[in-house]
């Protein structure tokens, strides 16, 4: 039961933490104007999320295909 009301508290925690931050950033922000990127850092940006996406498509494609390699055939 301890256990339970812990992860009760955490989350109720976490869903708190997550709801209020936002409106403290956007209250934070409220006060500067916000100066949109560089095209070239927005360009960098879209570079770096995009080679990150590909690494990790390769990397499962590897790994599907040496667990594909892996497999013992079975012996008639």
């Amino acid at each position: 039961m301890l256990k339970w009301r812990a992860s009760a508290l955490t989350g109720l925690l976490a869903g708190l933490g997550l709801i209020s931050l936002p409106v403290e950033v956007t209250i934070g922000l409220a006060e500067h104007p916000v100066i949109a990127p560089t095209p070239e850092a927005s360009l960098l940006l879209i570079g770096s999320c995009l080679l990150l996406v590909g690494s990790g498509v390769g990397l499962r494609r590897d790994e599907a295909s040496r667990a594909g390699a892996r497999r013992p055939t079975p012996s008639a």
